[in-house]
Order: structure tokens, then sequence, then C-alpha cells
């Protein structure tokens, strides 16, 4: 790239193009678009519509779309802009029908709560203040995390096959793979066991009054007819 083309003007044409080139849904800043009266819609509890607003300091128009809850309904984070309606509002440039675009969004929401368990299990760690120290540290903190996650969904299905010879109004309702990982870790491997040595083979002894224990032996069976299928 040339000295040229780093210009202000370029870069700021080429971040335009690279922002029409993504697909986006974000909440509302303090923007109040005018919503057409008119234009509200009935899909299921709530109401949507949408609209073309320029907020001040944009330099385009963007689509807006809006989901009015009865106040009755109103969680804690929302906000209230007219009496007896609460509403979340979100900029988007995503096509479809209002209320397709609000559930999509709900959906990917939950990545909030991934990011965050990913920081606190070690990425916000930075051990150096090189890049390539950075790079190969954040790798494996995330192979770490990937691979915990990929245990905490064994580990479910495991308990959905341990409970498959139940009446279904016995069955326990699988739980791991809804705990943090930090959770899970508890209930996964923090199990009091006594290690010992017998017939010429380490053994782990668990105790028959730990609760715990036969949801573990059951998912390590598990990983055991896994691994041998593999093989």
């Amino acid at each position: 790239m040339s000295r040229a083309d780093l210009s202000l003007p370029r870069i700021a044409h080429s971040f335009t193009q690279l922002v029409d080139s993504l697909r986006f849904t974000f909440g509302k800043g303090r923007c109040e678009p005018p919503f057409p009266s008119k234009g509200w819609y009935r899909n299921g509890e709530h109401e949507y519509n949408e609209c073309t607003y320029q907020p001040i300091g944009w330099q385009r128009p963007c689509r807006f779309v809006a989901m009015r809850i009865r106040e009755t309904k109103r969680g804690d984070r929302q906000l209230k802009l007219l009496e007896g309606y609460i509403y979340r509002v979100f900029a988007t440039n995503e096509s479809g029908r209002p209320h397709r675009v609000i559930e999509d969004y709900d959906q990917r929401a939950d990545i909030e709560n991934l990011i965050g368990e990913a920081q606190r299990e070690g990425v916000l760690a930075i051990p150096s203040k090189r890049f390539q120290a950075h790079h190969a540290f954040f790798q494996i903190v995330m192979l770490a995390y990937n691979l915990w996650r990929w245990m905490k969904l064994l580990a479910g299905h495991a308990q959905h096959q341990a409970q498959e010879g139940q009446p279904v109004d016995e069955r326990l309702r699988i739980t791991i793979p809804d705990h943090t990982i930090r959770v899970a870790r508890l209930k996964m491997l923090y199990v009091a066991a006594k290690i010992r040595f017998h017939a010429n083979r380490d053994e782990v002894c668990y105790s028959v009054h730990e609760q715990r224990a036969a949801g573990l032996m059951d998912f390590l069976h598990y990983m055991d007819t896994r691994r041998r299928k593999a093989a």
C-alpha cells in the first residue's frame, strides 16, 4: 500500500465498505426513532414495528426495529419510553420482519455469557507484553476452554443415557451443560476419593455415600466407550 492510500478519505471509504459487508443488530443508545403509530403488528404476546431513522452524528439513516411489551411484563433492564409499554429498540441492517430480527438477536445474546466465562477462565490473565506470547497464550486458553465445554456436553449426554431406563417422571433434569465451568469442576472433578495401589494396579475409590460419585462413574464409563469406538 502506498503512502497516498493511507489518506483519511480512503481509510474512511474502506471502513464504510467493511461495515456495509457486515450484518449487525445492536441495542439502541439515547436516540428515539419515530416509529409510525399504524405500523405496529402483533406476533405472539408482543407487538413489533420498524422505521428508518438517522440519529444525530450518524452519516446515514439506519433501519430500527422495536418490540413493545405491556408494562406488567417489563424486565428490570428494559427502558420505559411511553406509559403502559416497555420498548426494546435495535439498530440493524438485517432483512426480515422485526420480530424475526429480534428473535435472532435474543438467540445470539448468550454469547456474552460465554465471553465472560472465557475471560474468567484465563483470557484476562495476560502474562506478557509481547504479541507473540499473547497469541500463543490465547490459543492455549481457548483450546482448554473449548475442551471443557465439550466435557460438559459429554457429561450431560452421559447423564441422559444413564436415565434412559428410568420412568419419565423419575428422571432428573440434565444440569451439567447449563453450569458454568467452575461449577462443573465441582460436580465432575472435585469429588472426594482415595487413591490406592492394589494387585499391581492404581485404583481410585469413591465413597458409596458420595452422591456425585455415581454420576462421575457413569461419565467415565461413557468416555471409555467413546474412546474404544474411536480406536
